[in-house]
Protein backbone atom coordinates (compact mmCIF):
# COMPACT_ATOMS: atom_id res chain seq x y z
CA UNK A 1 0.00 0.00 0.00
CA UNK A 2 1.76 3.33 -1.03
CA UNK A 3 1.65 5.78 1.25
CA UNK A 4 -1.34 8.96 0.67
CA UNK A 5 -1.36 13.16 1.63
CA UNK A 6 -4.37 15.10 1.38
CA UNK A 7 -4.74 16.94 -1.75
CA UNK A 8 -4.62 21.31 -1.33
CA UNK A 9 -7.53 23.01 -1.69
CA UNK A 10 -6.26 24.14 -5.43
CA UNK A 11 -6.46 20.81 -5.86
CA UNK A 12 -9.73 19.87 -5.14
CA UNK A 13 -11.26 22.73 -6.51
CA UNK A 14 -9.12 21.60 -9.72
CA UNK A 15 -9.98 18.33 -9.95
CA UNK A 16 -13.94 18.75 -9.24
CA UNK A 17 -13.48 21.44 -12.29
CA UNK A 18 -12.17 18.77 -14.52
CA UNK A 19 -14.72 16.02 -13.46
CA UNK A 20 -17.30 18.66 -14.65
CA UNK A 21 -15.88 19.61 -17.46
CA UNK A 22 -14.92 16.12 -18.41
CA UNK A 23 -18.70 15.03 -18.13
CA UNK A 24 -19.51 17.85 -20.18
CA UNK A 25 -17.80 16.82 -23.62
CA UNK A 26 -16.89 19.86 -23.86
CA UNK A 27 -13.55 19.01 -25.00
CA UNK A 28 -10.83 16.35 -25.13
CA UNK A 29 -9.10 16.53 -21.66
CA UNK A 30 -6.35 16.37 -23.42
CA UNK A 31 -7.27 20.11 -24.19
CA UNK A 32 -8.53 21.30 -20.88
CA UNK A 33 -5.04 23.06 -20.00
CA UNK A 34 -6.48 26.84 -21.18
CA UNK A 35 -9.68 26.06 -19.74
CA UNK A 36 -8.47 25.58 -16.25
CA UNK A 37 -5.99 28.76 -16.61
CA UNK A 38 -9.12 31.10 -18.03
CA UNK A 39 -11.80 29.75 -15.41
CA UNK A 40 -9.24 29.45 -12.32
CA UNK A 41 -7.03 31.89 -13.55
CA UNK A 42 -4.14 30.15 -13.33
CA UNK A 43 -0.65 30.31 -15.36
CA UNK A 44 -0.02 27.40 -17.93
CA UNK A 45 2.50 25.52 -16.17
CA UNK A 46 -0.01 25.43 -12.77
CA UNK A 47 -2.43 24.49 -15.05
CA UNK A 48 -0.59 21.62 -16.74
CA UNK A 49 0.65 20.35 -13.76
CA UNK A 50 -2.92 20.52 -11.87
CA UNK A 51 -3.76 18.59 -15.16
CA UNK A 52 -1.20 16.10 -15.49
CA UNK A 53 -1.92 14.96 -11.93
CA UNK A 54 -5.58 14.59 -12.00
CA UNK A 55 -4.88 12.67 -15.00
CA UNK A 56 -2.91 10.13 -12.95
CA UNK A 57 -5.23 9.57 -9.75
CA UNK A 58 -8.50 9.88 -12.23
CA UNK A 59 -10.95 7.62 -10.55
CA UNK A 60 -14.59 6.84 -11.59
CA UNK A 61 -15.92 7.55 -7.82
CA UNK A 62 -14.35 11.23 -8.48
CA UNK A 63 -12.79 10.72 -4.70
CA UNK A 64 -8.99 13.13 -4.75
CA UNK A 65 -9.39 13.23 -0.94
CA UNK A 66 -6.10 11.71 -0.79
CA UNK A 67 -3.52 10.54 -3.41
CA UNK A 68 -0.44 9.36 -3.59
CA UNK A 69 1.83 11.16 -1.43
CA UNK A 70 4.88 10.52 -4.47
CA UNK A 71 3.05 13.93 -6.26
CA UNK A 72 4.33 17.25 -5.14
CA UNK A 73 1.57 18.91 -3.56
CA UNK A 74 0.37 21.96 -5.90
CA UNK A 75 -0.99 25.05 -4.29
CA UNK A 76 -1.94 29.15 -5.23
Amino acid sequence: MSNLRETTELEQEAFEYLNDLRESGVTNMFGARPYLMEDLELDKNKAGKLLSTWMKVFNSECEYENIDASIEPINR
